[in-house]
């Protein structure tokens, strides 16, 4: 830190440090997004165990469901389906970015040294 930078350094070094701060930032979103993801995951899980659960209960009753009450749980069905697909494209993207970021900060690093 006592050392005097000269040349290009000087330049250098701020602006590595605004990057660096930055990638912290993003990490810190990226690891939000990851926890509100696993936290949406379970709570699928948990209503597909649940419907999954009713589906044989009714099954098991054959109390003759109405065709509005059949329409509903398929449509349910088709919008989990949906929201499954959407979270696990989330989670692709979030791992390619972080497969990015590692490359920058190695690439930062060698610049740094």
């Amino acid at each position: 830190m006592g050392e005097k930078a000269f040349g290009i350094e000087r330049f250098l070094a701020p602006s590595l440090n605004k990057i660096e701060d930055e990638l912290r930032s993003i990490h810190a979103e990226i690891n939000t997004v990851k926890t509100r993801m696993d936290e949406s995951d379970k709570r699928m899980t948990k209503l597909e165990e649940e419907y999954k659960h009713f589906t044989i209960k009714m099954d098991r009753t054959d109390d003759g469901m109405t065709t509005e009450s059949k329409v509903l749980f398929d449509s349910i069905s088709e919008m989990e389906k949906q929201n499954r697909d959407e979270i696990d494209i989330l989670k692709r993207t979030i791992d390619v970015a972080q497969r990015r970021l590692v490359t920058l900060e190695a690439k930062m690093k060698d610049l740094g040294q």
